[in-house]
């Protein structure tokens, strides 16, 4: 082999290696938005202690994966020790994930209000009152959130940390 031709191969690989490099990612999480910067960090543990701290709630949420596509799927749980307003703890709630820059939402969020007397049409409702739009995931007793409205609601993503509505607070 010449070394004209060596080189053209050298160059020839070069180039190769350069535009696959362009379509290979290593993207675990998405990357944080331009308005995070500028935010101090919070973990979506915080968010999730914000709301054990209402008695009888709790709240988990955690990166999910469709494919290659982002979300994050939010679990609110109460038992009988819950007493408040069950539109206020998902309003809450949801302002705390949305407080946290962990972990951002990615193409939506998948929630599930699990409770005494509550379901898929009774979380949707409640959402439905907060101006929340949902549609009902396979059928079963998730429902996934748009961003738009979740960033119409609280503000982009990360947006500011919620005080807890006095209606949820329990002096005692």
């Amino acid at each position: 082999m010449t070394i004209t031709k060596t080189i053209r191969l050298g160059v020839a690989a070069v180039a190769i290696a350069t535009l696959l490099n362009g379509c290979v990612t290593e993207n675990h999480t998405t990357p944080l938005a331009a308005s995070s910067s500028t935010a101090a960090p919070r973990s979506m543990e915080a968010a999730e202690a914000a709301v054990a701290r209402i008695p009888g709630a709790e709240f988990k949420a955690a990166r999910a994966w469709d494919g290659t596509t982002a979300y994050v799927i939010a679990t609110l749980s109460v038992t009988d020790a819950f007493s408040g307003d069950p539109a206020a703890l998902i309003d809450y709630s949801l302002a705390q994930l949305g407080s946290q820059n962990e972990v951002d939402r990615g193409r939506l969020v998948r929630f599930s209000f699990e409770g005494p007397g509550q379901n898929a049409d009774t979380t949707k409702a409640l959402l439905a009152s907060l101006g929340i739009d949902s549609a009902r995931y396979a059928g079963g007793s998730s429902l996934e959130l748009a961003n738009q409205d979740l960033d119409d609601r609280y503000g982009p993503w990360p947006a500011a940390v919620p005080e807890p509505p006095a209606s949820l607070i329990t002096n005692g």
